[in-house]
């Protein structure tokens, strides 16, 4: 059985004194480049994707057009406090329908206009989202998202996914956390079902390339955990689309082969094939496009 594999950077702003962010925009670029750079350097080009805040694609038009250009995925980040065209300082998750629609619907527009290509996916920063999130992707024309948080549960940012379904699905209309029948597919990150984040039960540890030795161990201990956890428990559940999905940020040095960053992103992709084949599964590195596509072909749940 194929697993898919695909790592994304969220491409966020600066820093504003509340959040943090690349340094300045100089490392910002630096660090996107130097991440497509490195998934190609480790032959998994086809599963490297881009979530872009709409402001970040706006001051940056020049680089996101080229990497559109070169067929790099590019997708829609959205923090509901960080974005010039809205002013009702909400969070994602704590916005009424209307509110939350007219947002992306406007971010939407503003990436599609830098890229001049049809904005597919979505992700809320901080996986902030409510049960209209899902519903209202849809009605805008997006295809696939990977939004949701399963097993976090963070109230004060509206990201309340305890109890979520962990691996890809089609949601539900009513309720963000299990599986329905809308046609947006939601590709979650591979999180731990039992690795957790300095051993708290609501922050399921992720391959983040932030992620200290101490923590990811000597050999990559904890990588290798929740890996293997994901794909024993995919087949467990006979789960229809089975991936392996890592995320991090336009934060870090990716070009630079010493740094933690590219360490841990090599350390996270190596893994990743390891397992699944030790597994007796093929290894396919995928956009989140291609990754839906394959989802309406078998008619995945």
């Amino acid at each position: 059985m194929d697993i898919y594999y695909n790592y994304s950077i969220d491409c966020e702003l600066p820093p504003d004194g509340v959040f943090g962010g690349p340094a300045n925009w100089q490392v910002a670029e630096k660090s996107t480049r130097g991440f497509i750079d490195a998934m190609a350097k480790l032959g998994v080009l086809e599963g490297a994707t881009l979530f872009v805040y709409p402001d970040v694609a706006k001051k940056q038009a020049t680089l996101f057009r080229e990497l559109a250009d070169q067929h790099i995925e590019i997708a829609l980040h959205l923090h509901g406090k960080r974005y010039s065209r809205i002013s009702n300082n909400k969070w994602m998750g704590e916005m009424t329908y209307q509110e939350q629609k007219a947002a992306i619907q406007a971010a939407k527009a503003d990436l599609e206009e830098v890229t001049q290509q049809p904005c597919l996916g979505y992700r809320a920063c901080y996986a902030s989202a409510n049960d209209d999130t899902f519903p209202i992707l849809e009605e805008l024309g997006f295809t696939w998202s990977s939004t949701s948080a399963s097993g976090s549960y963070k109230p004060a940012v509206y990201a309340c996914w305890s109890g979520g379904w962990p691996f890809p699905y089609h949601p539900s209309r009513v309720n963000k956390l299990i599986p329905g029948h809308l046609s947006i597919y939601e590709i979650p990150l591979t999180r731990g079902l039992r690795t957790f984040f300095m051993d708290d039960p609501e922050r399921p540890m992720d391959m983040r390339v932030e992620t200290p030795i101490e923590i990811r161990g000597e050999n990559f201990e904890s990588f290798s955990q929740i890996i293997v956890e994901n794909i024993t428990e995919m087949e467990k559940r006979n789960q229809p689309i089975r991936v392996i999905i890592g995320a991090s940020h336009n934060t870090n040095l990716y070009g630079d082969p010493l740094s933690l960053a590219f360490q841990n992103l090599e350390g996270a992709t190596r893994l990743a094939k390891e397992k699944t084949l030790d597994a007796g599964h093929s290894f396919v590195p995928a956009s989140f496009n291609t990754i839906k596509n394959r989802a309406l072909e078998i008619n995945a749940f």
